[in-house]
């Protein structure tokens, strides 16, 4: 067999092992159906809102733009409902695969076709939260192959169309997730470098024009759909508040758990700089393209593709200390995580028995993982944890039931119960799916803000879990101004004196489990919710009204007064602020001399 059929079986191997894999990891991030309802709504003519209100403005609530609509085009061909899972799983896992195969592109150019085995794409296809990640409904593996992508134009452009190429792409990438626009930034940086030294200012023309066509654009337009530059979850994950201690922790422990194989990839990434050029090519057509395409005389040296893999690392690790880095382990260091695999390609590729061996070994390596024992507990000291490892946990230990099978048969019934009513939820974490699968118009996420600019601004006194540092704490009585009629976290109210009539479980008749907390009480809702489902179990607080007002009788109007005073507040608003029961208001008044 030829070494370029040997490489080539090898990397497309090496891509459909990543693909497959990642498939039969797949599972749903609870973020992603924030996404999704926003291509839902989309798609349904409402516009990329997150909530069907009139009065309130539209929010950015997603961070990944070109993803949300690459949903809405999946929507859209009959992917609705759960298939939207299936579709992003899909189209995540070959992006996975994608990027193990631009690996090995570049493993072949920079061996200059005398490669046998790719090294970065054969250990980076076994990388266990990189195939995890990959189908979880994020945009995760779309931006890793935007990435790779990208740096690969940067070392090496072969004509000014690949110089427009590269553009696009930096455009996309800006345009997947906000974090993209330091990769246009170093792209930039490195085309303006080549123009100068080559003289080639067309170059820089070619660069900036997607730049003017499509990205200014769609920032203007952003500015005046939503009133903000930058998402709104730049503002919900204190994205203006650096947190550089959690940062340094997120990357050191990434680094504990794939050292054995990051070691030897950082030293040759930091070796590559020192390397020498190689000297002209001898053979006639090899040396022909060269003079045809100058930029790949040294393009795969080792100096040049050395810094530029550095100039993309090195910021963006910088970027993952300064914010906190992601509540989501691993999945921020991911798009630089093949470039730092990439390095031992350059090194090594010139030597081809080395570089399989070496592929070998980084491969075995990279299988081998060592994760610490506190990451499936997402209430962690370090604040991140393996998602997937949570959500695909057992409900009750030892059954096949997991707990997004228990959230998919909750969302569905509810779905069905709710359906025409205007119920508004308060969502947290891993609720975010059931404000996509009931379908309610509005849904108020109240860990963070995401899709709240009101608890988004928000200033916190103290960080801790990056991205969910502004709970309910923080703004007492929103949630009932905003008319939230359940709240899914269930710490909500648990001080107040009266609690027990905040106690709600819409599906215990059914025996699946959906506790809740009562944030508003309509009564003309809670009566419809009961008529349509009769085993719902919530206390009738018309019923608790009926019996504190005729407690009131045997109350003191002066020593009693400030408590009764208290009390009626609280029923304000929980009750007396959203439905018109003059009656039964009357009566407080008359006790506290209103």
């Amino acid at each position: 067999m030829r070494r370029s059929q040997t490489f080539w079986t090898i990397a497309l191997v090496a891509a459909v092992v990543a693909a497959v894999h990642a498939w039969l990891l797949r599972w749903t991030c609870d973020d992603a159906y924030i996404s999704f309802r926003y291509a839902e709504h989309f798609v349904n003519g409402h516009g990329l809102v997150f909530n069907l209100d009139p009065l309130e403005a539209p929010v950015e609530g997603y961070s990944n733009f070109a993803w949300t609509l690459w949903l809405a085009l999946g929507m859209t061909l009959g992917f609705s409902g759960d298939g939207i899972e299936a579709w992003s799983a899909f189209w995540g896992s070959m992006a996975h695969g994608g990027t193990v195969l631009l690996l090995a592109l570049a493993a072949w150019r920079c061996g200059r076709g005398r490669a046998i085995v790719p090294i970065a794409a054969c250990a980076y296809a076994v990388l266990h939260h990189a195939a995890s990640l990959a189908p979880a409904g994020l945009e995760t593996a779309m931006f890793v192959l935007l990435t790779v992508w990208i740096v690969l134009l940067s070392i090496e452009r072969r004509n000014r169309r690949e110089v427009v190429l590269l553009a696009l792409l930096c455009v996309l990438a800006a345009m997947t997730r906000p974090d993209g626009a330091l990769w246009c930034l170093i792209a930039g940086l490195v085309v303006l470098i080549d123009a100068r030294s080559r003289r080639a200012w067309g170059d820089l023309w070619a660069f900036a024009l997607p730049f003017l066509l499509v990205f200014v654009p769609y920032l203007l337009w952003r500015h005046s759909y939503y009133g903000y530059w930058v998402p709104n979850t730049f503002y919900a994950k204190s994205g203006s508040d650096p947190y550089p201690g959690q940062g340094l922790i997120y990357l050191a422990e990434f680094f504990k758990c794939y050292a054995l194989v990051l070691v030897p990839a950082v030293m040759a990434l930091l070796a590559l700089p020192w390397r020498r050029g190689t000297a002209a090519p001898t053979h006639p057509a090899v040396a022909a393209l060269v003079r045809a395409c100058p930029l790949m005389l040294d393009a795969w040296s080792g100096r040049r593709a050395g810094l530029i893999l550095l100039a993309f690392v090195l910021p963006y690790l910088g970027f993952v200390v300064w914010v906190g880095g992601d509540f989501m382990f691993a999945r921020f260091l991911l798009p630089v995580t093949p470039l730092v695999l990439l390095a031992a390609d350059v090194l090594l590729q010139r030597a081809p028995r080395l570089a399989a061996a070496a592929a070998l070994v980084l491969t075995v390596l990279a299988f081998w993982r060592h994760e610490p024992a506190w990451l499936d507990d997402s209430q962690n000291t370090y604040g991140f944890s393996d998602n997937r490892a949570i959500t695909m946990a057992p409900f009750v230990q030892g059954q096949d039931l997991t707990y997004a099978d228990v959230f998919r048969a909750v969302g569905n019934q509810l779905q069905e119960l709710f359906a025409g009513l205007d119920v508004r939820i308060g969502i947290a974490g891993s609720h975010a799916n059931l404000a996509y699968r009931t379908r309610v118009p509005v849904a108020v996420e109240t860990a963070s803000g995401l899709t709240d600019a009101y608890i988004a601004h928000l200033e916190i006194d103290e960080r801790g879990k990056a991205g969910h540092e502004r709970g309910h704490q923080l703004y007492p009585g929103y949630l009932e101004k905003r008319g939230v009629h359940f709240m899914w976290e269930l710490s909500y109210a648990r001080d107040n004196s009266a609690d027990p009539y905040r106690e709600l479980d819409l599906l215990a008749w059914m025996g699946l489990p959906a506790p809740v907390r009562i944030v508003v009480y309509d009564r003309e809702l809670m009566r419809e919710l009961r008529a349509r489902a009769p085993g719902i179990q919530f206390a009738d607080f018309e019923a608790v009204l009926d019996d504190y007002i005729a407690g009131l009788a045997n109350k003191d109007p002066v020593r009693d007064r400030e408590a009764v005073a208290r009390d009626y507040q609280a029923f304000c608003e929980f009750y007396f602020d959203h439905n018109d029961d003059e009656e039964r208001r009357e009566a407080f008044r008359r006790f506290l001399g209103q």
